[in-house]
């Protein structure tokens, strides 16, 4: 993982934290991308999202773009999602 002194057991346990009370499961992938799986909401909306490149994530700035993109994409289509953005630390 690119983030300084953080594990991919930490990272995981990073996102899937910043999810709650949502049930969230982060799989780290051999290949260095990781999965996100949210659970049906209150509105029956639930969420994959596959292929988030972790080394992209090297800053506490670059993990909460991607939370808040994960729930903008639950809160409006609720459809797997391949790939995010991109995103710049």
């Amino acid at each position: 993982m690119s983030l300084h002194g953080i594990c991919s057991l930490e990272l995981r346990q990073v996102i899937e934290q910043a999810f709650l009370p949502s049930h969230c499961v982060v799989s780290c992938l051999d290949d260095g991308s990781l999965t996100i799986q949210l659970e049906q909401d209150a509105h029956g909306r639930a969420l994959t999202v596959a292929g988030i490149r972790a080394d992209e994530l090297s800053s506490s700035r670059a993990l909460a773009e991607l939370v808040a993109h994960v729930q903008s994409e639950r809160q409006h289509s609720g459809q797997p999602v391949e790939a995010v953005p991109k995103i710049h630390p």
